[in-house]
């Protein structure tokens, strides 16, 4: 499937939503079902023009010490006190068979040199999106997958069922040994499909943060297949036509 383009609700340079207290909160991306969210501690997320990726732009983190900052798809999302969560599924978790994204971490960053930004896919335990005490999600990080982390370059990776991932809350705890070994980091996502049979997707998200120290990187090309319908997402910033520039546009406009 081709790219869905997904606009900055501004111009150039973009957008930069943050928010300084401790409680989160999110903004919509205008036109689509992406959210800027969990926004705490004085993080900064915005579809920009800092780290352009596949055209004029890409969505931007940047976080000082402790600071948090996600970009999601939640359908059917409403706002919860300032931040958003999802009211519908995209179908069984069972049916999830690859997902992806193209990230990117500045060398400036001063978090852990293994932090990189995170691809999560958000669930519901049960599948009755009626109650909620058992959402969640599962956490890719390259570390528990034998794997370093490149600076100041655009790295390109995807998920499948031998992709070991690790979980928050979906009435779990954090963290949770689903094989009982002792160690919560080395189950794949078929581990938990099993685990999970009844799970209902309800989004996805990437961010950074969260106990971090200071953090600039980016995301962007977003990608998923479930049930075998594939769908990617390209971040872009916006002309003063309300237009992505082509590419061929852009690399005159660069002349």
């Amino acid at each position: 499937a081709s790219a869905a383009t997904v606009l900055s609700n501004n111009t150039a340079p973009g957008d930069a939503y943050t928010n300084p207290t401790p409680v989160n909160q999110g903004m919509a991306i205008a036109g689509s079902d992406w959210y800027y969210n969990n926004v705490r501690n004085g993080a900064t997320v915005g579809i920009s023009t800092a780290n352009p990726r596949s055209g004029n732009g890409s969505a931007h983190f940047n976080s000082p010490n402790n600071g948090k900052a996600d970009i999601e798809y939640l359908p059917g999302a409403v706002n919860l006190g300032g931040n958003y969560a999802s009211t519908a599924s995209l179908g069984a978790f069972a049916t999830l068979s690859a997902m992806g994204y193209d990230w990117y971490r500045n060398s400036s960053s001063a978090a852990g040199s293994h932090l990189h930004p995170s691809l999560r896919v958000l669930l519901d335990r049960d599948g009755d999106l009626t109650t909620t005490g058992d959402r969640g999600g599962l956490v890719f990080e390259r570390s528990y997958n034998g794997m370093g982390t490149p600076t100041d370059t655009w790295v390109t990776d995807v998920l499948g069922a031998s992709t070991f991932v690790w979980n928050f809350g979906l009435g779990l705890g954090n963290e949770f040994d689903i094989n009982g070994n002792g160690y919560a980091y080395d189950s794949t996502i078929a581990d938990w499909q099993a685990f999970l049979p009844t799970a209902a997707i309800i989004g996805f998200s990437s961010g950074v943060g969260s106990g971090w120290n200071t953090f600039t990187g980016a995301v962007d090309n977003i990608n998923w297949t479930i049930g075998g319908q594939s769908s990617s997402y390209n971040f872009e910033v916006r002309d003063d036509g309300g237009e992505v520039p082509e590419p061929a546009s852009l690399a005159l406009l660069a002349a």
